[in-house]
């Protein structure tokens, strides 16, 4: 079955209830569990953040304080992957949150109706995911797999490989940086140093420093630089990205 760690975030508690429990049915309805946690007050949301990754926040966008939309915003600058529904009676600014790629905009008009909507579509997406872009990687004392698309970037320390995760988590592994590059190269991964893998996906800027992922900054090798940047600005255009 799969499994997924959710969070949802109303200033209201009942109205935060109501729509963790609808998540939770609409999941198991799909074949999926939810570890669900509820909360009213975005900075607590921010602060379990810091240790924990969720695959799906579920937000109201009118709050006291940070909005919904500023808090995506936030995410999306750090780099975090987390797939993010709102939920809002604010339908005017649905288009506001459409730079922020949430996953679906529930109407509270439309709950039960939209809400479904929502939830097929990240479960849709999730499955596209863990079907076809992960990796298993060696770690002491098991195999762990990965999806491709939640690696921000591998550093190598001697002999300790550490997987750095794009909810801000970091895994240990055994498997050889070499190993890694090959296997993670198709994904758009790339070694920008003896001892780092970056996944230009969640590149936010390329400075004469090196490149910035998430909060922080992975140097670029002296021989490889104009390799990795070339290889950087080919990976742009393949994702037809705008480069002012």
């Amino acid at each position: 079955m799969l499994q997924y760690h959710v969070a949802v975030c109303d200033d209201e508690r009942f109205a935060a209830d109501a729509i963790a429990t609808a998540a939770e049915r609409e999941l198991s309805l799909r074949g999926a569990q939810a570890d669900v946690e509820v909360y009213t007050v975005l900075e607590e949301l921010a602060k379990r953040m810091d240790s924990v990754g969720f695959d799906l926040v579920l937000l109201d966008i009118e709050m006291p304080g940070i909005d919904g939309i500023q808090f995506g915003r936030a995410l999306r600058e750090i780099g975090f992957g987390t797939d993010i529904i709102y939920v809002s009676n604010s339908e005017d600014r649905v288009f506001e949150s459409l730079s922020l790629r949430p996953i679906g905009f529930v109407r509270k008009s439309r709950f039960n109706q939209d809400m479904a909507e929502a939830i097929e579509t990240f479960v849709r997406e999730r499955r596209k995911t863990s079907t076809n872009r992960t990796i298993t990687l060696k770690m002491a004392h098991a195999m762990g797999t990965f999806s491709v698309d939640d690696i921000a970037y591998v550093e190598a320390h001697r002999r300790e490989k550490v997987v750095h995760l794009a909810n801000g988590r970091t895994e240990e592994v055994l498997t050889t940086l070499d190993e890694m590059g090959e296997k993670l190269a198709p994904f758009g991964f790339y070694r920008v140093h003896k001892g780092y893998l970056v996944n230009f996906a969640h590149v936010r800027q390329l400075t004469p420093q090196g490149f910035v992922v998430g909060r922080d900054l992975v140097p670029i090798g002296r021989s490889k630089v104009a390799d990795a940047r070339r290889a950087y600005m080919d990976y742009l255009n393949d994702k037809n990205s705008i480069m002012l």
